[in-house]
């Protein structure tokens, strides 16, 4: 009876969303009910909200706002963020294996030991983000803004 109360309520207080997310599965989010596999989350303001070790894999959260967004050791693999503020996002460990990122704001983002396997990375800023100890294998970093990344092994011509 808690969760639906909390679920309500985050509903009441959630701000005018986009039309492609799913209203509910914003709101599981804000009221700390994460565990959300291939949610349509695209548009939505997801800012301050923490998703910690939860299972997203495959979400859709294109144009989403996840400035400081806490989403450590959660699986993001296969998921969209094209378009999308994760600014300061606290994403270390975090599982992003084959997830699309073209266009995302990473400024200071926090990437340490995340893996990023074959991630698609194209015309992202990642300045000053922190990427020490993260698996970027096959990641697709063309026209990406590289200023001031802490972490980066640069391979020498």
């Amino acid at each position: 009876m808690l969760r639906i109360a909390l679920v309500f309520s985050a509903l009441l207080a959630l701000p005018a969303l986009a039309d492609g997310a799913d209203q509910a599965a914003v709101a599981r989010i804000h009221a700390g009910i994460v565990d959300c596999p291939g949610c349509r989350l695209e548009g939505a303001d997801l800012s301050n909200t923490c998703v910690k070790g939860r299972d997203l894999h495959g979400a859709d959260f294109d144009r989403a706002d996840a400035h400081l967004m806490c989403m450590s050791y959660a699986d993001f693999s296969g998921a969209s963020f094209r378009g999308t503020d994760l600014s300061a996002a606290n994403l270390s460990h975090a599982k992003l294996d084959g997830a699309d990122l073209t266009g995302a704001n990473l400024e200071r983002a926090d990437l340490r030991g995340a893996t990023l396997r074959n991630a698609i990375l194209r015309d992202a800023n990642l300045e000053r983000a922190r990427v020490e100890d993260a698996n970027l294998d096959g990641a697709d970093l063309r026209e990406a803004n590289l200023e001031d990344v802490r972490g980066l092994r640069r391979e020498r011509d």
